[in-house]
């Protein structure tokens, strides 16, 4: 800010309510009324140090709490604009169009603070340290006029917008529609392009079947479907866009810009406004998975997506996520899983297993995942598929009722808010939670009294197994997405003992160390314990998994078969025990309660 010391400094002071008249002749008129204003009056124009506050309130004080001219106040508070400086502003209505308790003060704040104000529309100036009562009576009257006349506007503004949204129905509010649908000439209705609601059906039952934003668009692209505007083909963005959006049931969400210039919601969905084209169990369907995959993980899986426990995997001795290890194609290459700390060597003692047999013997053990509905995509056909997918629809609506319920809590920080209207609000959305959780509670006791194993031999889960694994496939992708998702939807917890209970020998060799015992006494105890171990198979690969109903299973594997047990222990959602143990049933016992409810590490 440096300048010709002869001459006072003068700070142009520009605020537009709207982009509109930026178009228009009021920045050029401001912007000449400044410079002429300081070249009359021999001042110096600081032209570097623009204040400019567009399309930024002065109704509700953005400006001075987040814009140019709470900026301005700053410096001159802290000394580096200099006492005596001129602020230039078209008139005191640019300043503050706030309640005149508000608004005087900023005001006078800026005179008591040193600087001159000149007002461009009469040349007036106000100055500093020589106020008159004239003075101070014509801002008083001036500031209170313009906060009259904003509060009028915005009531008008907001009168005509409400009785746009009453009358939806019969005239639309906008010409702006979704890429799918055409705005009739009379403005009363939408018309549907077939064509472009085939390609949101599509898109939706991609998503639905597992796919995620990247792989619809290679597919669409592949498929050469045209796009719905002059882009070079179909991006990412927009398919995730189309994925979020409610337009696809029907629904108008209003927007208007805050005082940041932020595109934000405004007021509650219009239901009905379009057409619906997506049915609202399968866009909540979609919401849920799509958020578990933001959660869980998601990402590009590849042609083959090899990796179907992708982020869903951990180490039960560290927590850390299990890695896929790629080392080539079979026969010569490997694919194994691999805690990630062992990896990084980070302290971890975790080995590989053998991507194929894990996968083999978690799809042949966990017969919840009911491959033959999975892959059929025939969910009808399977009770608790069915059951499923009801609790994933209202988990989804219960999540957004929620999402809901802390934006009405937010209305309370708002000025002038309705105390009653935000009660009713606050009532209705509890009311509604409240169901929600209900019908999740009745449809859980629905599946688990109906809950039985899906019927199936030996010889045909093993030959499902074999064609999710055969990566030669036409359609491997899709039949492998198919059944990814599904784990993701069943499972809340999967932890991978590679080594069985070998991990606790270390803990056992740190006690014996602790205890000071003879050397050799030592180390015939920890062989003795070493044997015993091994003779109970208690070294072999093991795998515990917990399912969203609240059942468990812990699966201890034989070494040479991947479909065969050692032993076997399962919990089902009442708490009831079950299973086998080196060919012996299993009965009440509080040590199989300790082999099942064994917490997961912490990460």
């Amino acid at each position: 800010m440096a300048s010709d010391a002869s001459k006072p400094l003068a700070y142009s002071y520009i605020r537009m309510s709207t982009d509109i008249q930026l178009r228009g002749d009021s920045l050029r008129r401001q912007e000449q009324a400044s410079k002429h204003y300081a070249e009359q009056h021999g001042l110096q124009l600081v032209e570097n140090f623009r204040l400019e506050d567009i399309g930024v309130s002065a109704f509700k004080g953005a400006n001075v709490t987040s814009g140019s001219l709470g900026r301005f106040l700053g410096l001159v508070k802290s000394g580096v604009i200099a006492k005596g400086s001129y602020f230039l502003v078209e008139s005191l209505d640019r300043i503050s169009r706030q309640q005149v308790l508000d608004s005087v003060p900023v005001f006078f704040d800026i005179v008591k603070s040193g600087i001159n104000v000149v007002t461009l529309a009469d040349n007036h100036v106000y100055k500093a340290g020589d106020t008159t009562v004239a003075d101070i009576l014509y801002s008083v009257l001036v500031l209170s006029r313009a906060y009259e006349e904003s509060k009028t506007k915005s009531v008008r503004v907001g009168a005509a917008w409400e009785n746009k949204r009453k009358n939806a129905g019969n005239k639309k509010l906008t010409k702006v529609a979704p890429a799918w649908l055409s705005l009739r000439e009379d403005h009363t209705s939408f018309d549907v392009i077939p064509d472009r609601a085939e390609i949101i059906r599509q898109i939706f039952q991609m998503a639905d079947a597992g796919h995620g934003s990247f792989t619809i668009t290679r597919h669409l692209n592949e498929a050469n479907e045209p796009t719905f505007t002059k882009s070079n083909g179909w991006h990412e963005s927009y398919i995730t866009k189309i994925l979020n959006s409610q337009a696809v049931l029907g629904e108008f969400q209003p927007h208007r810009y805050n005082e940041q210039g932020e595109r934000i919601p405004h007021g509650d969905p219009i239901p009905n406004y379009f057409p619906k084209i997506i049915e609202e169990d399968q866009f909540l369907r979609v919401q849920a998975s799509r958020r578990k995959r933001r959660v869980d993980g998601a990402g590009r899986k590849g042609p083959e997506y090899r990796n179907i426990f992708t982020k869903i995997a951990k180490c039960d001795y560290c927590g850390a996520p299990m890695r896929f290890v790629h080392k080539g194609q079979p026969p010569k290459g490997t694919q194994s899983l691999k805690c990630t700390n062992a990896v990084r060597r980070m302290g971890c003692e975790s080995s590989s297993w053998r991507y194929a047999d894990f996968e083999t013997s978690f799809l042949y053990f966990v017969r919840e995942i009911d491959l033959t509905a999975t892959l059929k995509a025939a969910a009808e056909t399977s009770d608790r598929a069915s059951f499923e997918q009801q609790i994933a629809v209202i988990e989804e609506k219960l999540h957004q009722l929620k999402a809901k319920r802390e934006k009405i809590f937010e209305l309370l920080t708002e000025p002038g808010a309705s105390t009653n209207f935000i009660r009713d609000k606050l009532d209705e959305c509890e009311r509604q939670i409240t169901e929600c959780q209900g019908h999740i509670e009745e449809l859980r006791a629905q599946m688990s009294a109906r809950h039985t194993m899906p019927a199936i031999t030996a010889t045909e889960l093993v030959a499902l197994i074999e064609g999710i694994q055969d990566m030669s496939a036409p359609d491997i992708f899709e039949r492998r997405a198919a059944v990814a998702n599904r784990l993701r939807t069943m499972i809340s917890s999967l932890r991978l003992a590679i080594g069985g209970a070998r991990p606790k020998m270390v803990k056992v060799t740190d006690f014996l160390d602790d205890e000071g015992l003879d050397p050799h006494e030592r180390q015939q105890l920890l062989e003795t314990i070493d044997r015993s171990n091994f003779e109970a198979k208690r070294y072999n690969r093991t795998f515990i998994v917990d399912l969203v109903d609240g059942t468990s299973r812990r699966v201890i594997i034989k070494n040479d078969d991947p479909t065969k047990f050692e032993a076997e222990f399962l919990r089902d959602a009442s708490g009831a025990i079950s299973g086998s143990d080196r060919g012996m049933p299993l009965g009440p016992s509080s040590a199989w309660d300790e082999v099942l409810n064994e917490p997961a590490p912490a990460q």
